[in-house]
């Protein structure tokens, strides 16, 4: 009896709760199916945001190779707004890889055939941000590329950091009409001018600062450029066989050599006259020298220098008359010092009162250059480039390095003529 009237208790109080809550599950059932539309749009907005950014992501990836693609264009003679358009609207394309995208790639060449601008749209159709007025299509964006030492390049330092990589002191000078004059050191005073000296050139170009003591004399000067990629180093070495000459030396008479491996270097001195015949002069484990009144000519001749005395002497009251090799795996050098030798002192050095012609390419990627006579040096090159670790103009010479590139059948190596290097700009 006491057990039914307890149950009877119990329903009294439970009994409304049960109503209650059904009454409350009802109730949220009814909002929860309401509401659903609203969630599920907001779920498909989240959805369409994050395909949108995905698809922008990788359209702005495609526009910058697209600007860097089409930029190339400009560094080739024959090159028109059509094979721009075509670089970049192929570019992006293959980038995107999606036959159902549809694009609008557009190409523009400004600041006076230096720099690319790239567009590209893409038109798609949201699943659901369209119906809130969500403007997230079209998809547009944006890329520019330019060409940054791209006139004829005179004299490129390689060195990342260090202190005048370009260095002109004590009244000397350095002429470079027509042409390019480049520093990639990150240094402050990357290129240091020093008192009455002087620096003629189309353009100079540093990645780091210069301090100027002297007179710089350029339509352009450029700091924090980009640094430019070595245009030689893809340059092989010449393989070095058997001794031909060892210890060559000549202090008197004229002489006629034949190219070949001179170990111990090739030492003319006194006033002895060398001729050479063309073709390849590997000087191995000795200097290159000249000195006092001797002479050294040649047409069609390289020289390759290697082990750790091969190095560039020119000095006293030498005749320099020579023009670099026109064939061959040296075609356009002059001088290349082998890339393997890294030793702290390599130091070349141009001091002979009389280097009139040096026709080709100096490549010295690992070694200094020093030009230090008081004279003119290299006037009657038809050109002349220098590729090397450091360029240090000295004492009062006159470095003439010309851009003549018809006058000689010495080639230019590539890179040189146009040695462009391209970057992103936007």
């Amino acid at each position: 009896m006491q057990d039914k009237k307890r149950k009877k208790r119990q329903d009294a109080i439970i009994g409304p709760v049960r109503r209650m809550l059904r009454d409350v599950s009802g109730t949220t059932a009814l909002m929860f199916a309401l509401s659903l539309p609203a969630v599920m749009a907001v779920v498909g907005v989240a959805s369409d945001f994050g395909l949108y950014s995905m698809k922008r992501s990788k359209m702005q990836s495609a526009a910058d190779q697209a600007a860097i693609s089409a930029a190339k264009e400009l560094t080739l003679s024959q090159f028109s707004a059509k094979s721009v358009l075509a670089a970049a609207d192929g570019t992006a394309r293959a980038y995107i890889n999606d036959e159902k995208a549809i694009l609008d790639v557009d190409a523009v060449i400004e600041d006076s055939n230096k720099k690319v601008s790239v567009s590209i749209k893409e038109t798609w159709t949201p699943f659901f941000a369209h119906f809130f007025g969500a403007e997230i299509t079209p998809i547009k964006v944006y890329a520019s590329a330019a060409l940054f030492g791209e006139s004829k390049i005179c004299v490129l330092a390689l060195t990342p950091s260090e202190i005048g990589a370009i260095s002109m002191t004590k009244n000397s000078h350095l002429r470079a009409d027509g042409c390019t004059v480049y520093s990639n050191s990150s240094n402050a005073s990357s290129m240091f001018m020093g008192d009455t000296s002087s620096l003629e050139a189309k353009l100079v170009c540093t990645v780091g600062g210069v301090k100027d003591n002297g007179s710089l004399s350029a339509d352009n000067v450029v700091t924090d450029c980009p640094v430019l990629n070595d245009p030689l180093a893809s340059r092989v070495p010449l393989t070095v066989g058997a001794c031909d000459e060892t210890n060559f030396k000549a202090t008197s008479g004229s002489f006629t050599l034949k190219p070949g491996v001179y170990c111990g270097g090739m030492n003319i001195t006194g006033t002895a006259v060398v001729n050479l015949l063309p073709g390849d002069y590997i000087i191995k484990d000795g200097l290159l020298l000249v000195n006092n009144d001797a002479t050294l000519s040649g047409k069609d001749v390289g020289f390759f220098l290697t082990g750790g005395f091969g190095l560039l002497q020119f000095r006293g009251n030498a005749l320099i008359d020579l023009a670099g090799r026109e064939k061959g795996p040296m075609a356009g050098m002059l001088v290349f010092d082998d890339p393997s030798e890294k030793g702290i002192l390599r130091i070349h050095t141009i001091s002979a009162a009389r280097a009139i012609n040096l026709t080709g390419t100096i490549y010295l990627p690992n070694g200094n250059l020093v030009v230090d006579p008081s004279a003119v040096v290299g006037a009657e090159s038809a050109y002349t480039a220098i590729v090397a670790k450091r360029l240090v103009v000295q004492n009062g010479p006159t470095l003439v390095l010309n851009t003549n590139y018809g006058d000689t059948p010495v080639p230019v190596p590539e890179g040189i003529r146009t040695a462009s290097d391209i970057h992103l700009v936007d």
